[in-house]
């Protein structure tokens, strides 16, 4: 063996151990934050088109809306596992007598955000419909030239895990609660084709509560008492982050390095903390714990393939009691961005397995300082170094698939 052999899996050892020992696993995240519930989004058995994957969908994910997806029907479809097949086109038929047809408009210009073209949604079909041995993904499409403004991927938002169902846990150490689920993790597998373009970015499902179903996205800033939401985002690279719709008025928020407040949209939390990669399966696990109203100690904490990516301790989440619990999973996922320098360059897909959501009653036990004092005490972000490590590797190797 060569000296510069020897070095470089010396150097590998130094790296890829303390990744080994420091990962989280699934059941040691809901143990340690009192999330007693869980709720898996059940896939079907075979490939479905766009008509039947919005029926199953509407039927078995409980959506909030109660009427099937907010947008985006016909990009919806129950595909073969990308790791098990190289096929990502595209079929559609003009036109379908599912009830699930819609009309809908897209607009593929920057110049005007009204309609320049109105036609009748057509269903999307998987290319093929070999499984090889594993259940169905959900792929999404992105259509050439689409970036927000309903032009492309979806939105929706499911809560399976109803406020009535929650469940006090007396033994987690749960300084405050309402009866409602105040702490709520959601986990999914996401996978980017080979030679995925990023352009500047893009959404990706996260978590978001309130009363207000609808706010906290789109340019709807927050005060906290209707809504807050936090989505992932790629951006330029496949760099990550979450993307927050948060109230930003606590003083030296936005002056944190790792903290990137927007004046218009959404703040952006530890951007390139980690990067997503393409051609494999990787796994997301975004956890949210509200913070006790008054004091700035909510939680958002993330993890990538098992490695803690970022964690922001002393959040204002919310102002009100009116903001009383994690709703569920926002499903939220396109290019951009507002104007056409967003849009994705060409007809793209983006799959997504193993959804599950986990759930618990209580805010924050954590101390913080008082949220509705200007002071001069700041919201502390904690990012923990193994886990930038950690991102860092795997975003530039992907040498870790969960």
């Amino acid at each position: 063996m060569s000296p510069l052999t020897t070095s470089l899996l010396i150097l590998s050892a130094l790296l890829i151990s303390p990744l080994h020992s420091s990962a989280d696993t699934l059941s040691s995240i809901t143990s340690n934050y009192g999330l007693t519930d869980n709720f898996d989004f059940t896939f079907p058995d075979e490939t479905m088109n766009s008509a039947d994957a919005n029926t199953w969908i509407d039927g078995k994910w409980s959506l909030y809306y109660k009427k099937g997806v907010d947008w985006g029907n016909s990009n919806i479809v129950f595909s073969p596992d990308p790791s098990t097949s190289t096929s990502t086109l595209v079929r559609r038929q003009e036109s379908s007598t599912s009830s699930t047809t819609r009309t809908r408009t897209r607009t593929l210009s920057a110049s005007t955000s009204s309609a320049t073209s109105s036609t009748t949604t057509s269903v999307s079909s998987p290319a093929s419909t070999a499984l090889n041995g594993q259940p169905p993904a959900l792929r999404i499409e992105y259509p050439q030239g689409s970036y927000s403004k309903k032009t492309g991927g979806t939105q929706f938002y499911a809560n399976p895990l109803t406020s009535s169902n929650a469940k006090v846990a007396s033994g987690s150490g749960n300084s405050t609660t309402t009866g409602q689920y105040e702490r709520m993790l959601l986990s999914y597998d996401v996978w980017f084709p080979t030679g995925y373009a990023w352009n500047q970015g893009g959404k990706l499902p996260g978590l978001r509560g309130g009363p207000d179903p609808r706010g906290c996205s789109g340019g709807n800033e927050t005060d906290g008492t209707g809504c807050f939401s936090t989505r992932l985002m790629w951006r330029s690279g496949g760099a990550a982050e979450v993307y927050a719709y948060i109230p930003t008025t606590q003083k030296n928020f936005c002056s944190q390095s790792q903290v990137t407040c927007n004046s218009d949209y959404g703040t952006s939390l530890a951007r390139g903390s980690f990067s997503f990669v393409t051609g494999q399966w990787q796994t997301v696990r975004l956890l949210v714990v509200l913070n006790e109203v008054g004091t700035a100690n909510g939680i958002v904490e993330l993890w990538y393939n098992g490695i803690q990516a970022l964690k922001f301790t002393n959040l204002v989440l919310r102002t009100s009691t009116n903001l009383n619990s994690v709703g569920g999973m926002f499903f939220s996922t396109f290019f951009g961005g507002d104007d056409s320098s967003w849009a994705t360059p060409t007809d793209q897909f983006v799959y997504f397995r193993n959804i599950q959501m986990y759930a618990g009653a209580g805010a924050s036990n954590l101390t913080g300082d008082k949220a509705t004092v200007k002071s001069d005490g700041y919201l502390s972000t904690k990012m923990s170094g193994w886990g930038m490590l950690g991102g860092l590797i795997m975003g530039v190797m992907g040498l870790w698939v969960l």
